[in-house]
Order: structure tokens, then C-alpha cells, then sequence
């Protein structure tokens, strides 16, 4: 599928761009097997990655697709709960503020489960982001980084502002196609428990 092939080709362009940081902070990044800060983190994703998700978890043995399922189930509430107790919108692009963690429903023994099909958020993530509508912010997992800490952005900038419009392009081609939205928040924990492949247009 078409849309399966841009997402992926997005998902390479990001992992060349964490490539790229890697080689030029060396040690300063951390990321690694058993580090899932980052997947603690609570999130959006969008109907391309979810449906990818689905197909992933439509994969699995049904031991392994049940025990993602379980734990898919007790997260969404847990979530809803937390964004509650801190009165905190489930604004799509925005990170919620320090101190709130909910593991994710994918993430057992340290390791993700469906790794190969996780969204581009946790293929980027630790390494210096830039947002070009927020122009004057640069995020950098703090464990990576130290706040406040200097980052040299000028190619960064321009790399990851092209991946993004590139991404943009593929967002808008989905809703040219007639590609389906839902009205609520999409998790990986809904991409689990529900099958979103059928959102896109064949």
C-alpha cells in the first residue's frame, strides 16, 4: 500500500536524522535497549501510524496479541485519569508536562513489542527536535541534554523542517484520498485493541 511506503520512507528519513545527531553528540545521546523514559511519555499519533500499528498487532501470535491487548485495556483509563488529575488538554503535538508517565501498553521487559512498527515520534525521540511552528523552541530529551544547555541547530533546522513538510504532504495526501479521521485522541493503546487499517483509502 502506497501510504504504507511514504510512511515508511518518513520513518527512514527520521532515522537517518537520529543517525546524524548520534554521530555528532556521541555519548551525549543515551538512547538504548532498556532506556524507555520516552516511552513513558503520553502522545498522539495519526491514523497512518495506527492503522500500521494494527497491522502489526493483527500479526502476533494470539498469546502475545492478548497480553498487548490486557495491558492496552488498563492504559487507556489510567491516561484519561492522569490528563484529569493534572488538567492537561490532549492537545495532538504538544508533550505533557514533567512528572507525567504512563509506560505504554507496548513496552514489556524494557523493550518494545512491535519495535519494527513503532509511530515516528518514538523513532525520534531523544534527540534534539525542532517544531517549525513553534520556531523558538528546541526540545531535547533531558536526559540527553541538560536544560538550557547550548545546540548547535543550524542544520538541524533545515533537515528536520523539510522531514516535516514532507510528512505534511503525506498527511495531506491521505485526506485528498478520502483517507478516514477520528474524533478522538489515537494512541498506540487504541491502535492495539482496535483495527485502523480500514481508515485508509484503497
Amino acid at each position: 500500500m502506497s501510504l504504507y511506503r511514504d510512511y515508511l520512507k518518513m520513518a527512514g528519513e527520521w532515522e537517518g536524522e537520529f543517525a546524524r545527531n548520534k554521530r555528532q553528540y556521541g555519548e551525549k545521546i543515551l538512547c538504548r535497549k532498556g532506556c524507555s523514559d520516552c516511552c513513558s511519555q503520553l502522545f498522539q499519533i495519526t491514523e497512518i501510524e495506527a492503522a500500521y500499528i494494527s497491522r502489526a498487532v493483527k500479526k502476533l501470535p494470539a498469546e502475545d496479541q492478548e497480553k498487548l491487548k490486557d495491558r492496552a485495556r488498563k492504559y487507556l483509563p489510567q491516561r484519561e485519569q492522569l490528563l484529569a488529575e493534572r488538567n492537561v488538554p490532549d492537545a495532538w503535538g504538544s508533550l505533557p508536562p514533567p512528572g507525567l508517565r504512563l509506560p505504554c501498553p507496548a513496552l514489556e521487559d524494557g523493550a518494545c513489542q512491535i519495535y519494527s512498527h513503532r509511530p515516528l515520534i518514538c523513532r525520534k525521540y531523544g534527540i534534539p527536535l525542532y517544531n517549525p511552528k513553534k520556531p523558538d523552541q528546541l526540545f531535547a530529551c533531558e536526559l540527553n541534554f541538560k536544560p538550557g544547555e547550548e545546540i548547535d541547530a543550524t542544520e538541524l533546522v533545515q533537515i528536520q523542517t523539510g522531514i516535516q513538510d514532507r510528512w505534511a504532504g503525506v498527511q495531506a495526501d491521505y485526506n485528498r484520498r478520502g483517507g478516514r479521521r477520528d474524533p478522538k485522541p489515537l494512541t498506540v493503546a487504541r491502535a492495539i485493541l482496535e483495527d485502523f487499517e480500514p481508515y485508509l483509502p484503497r
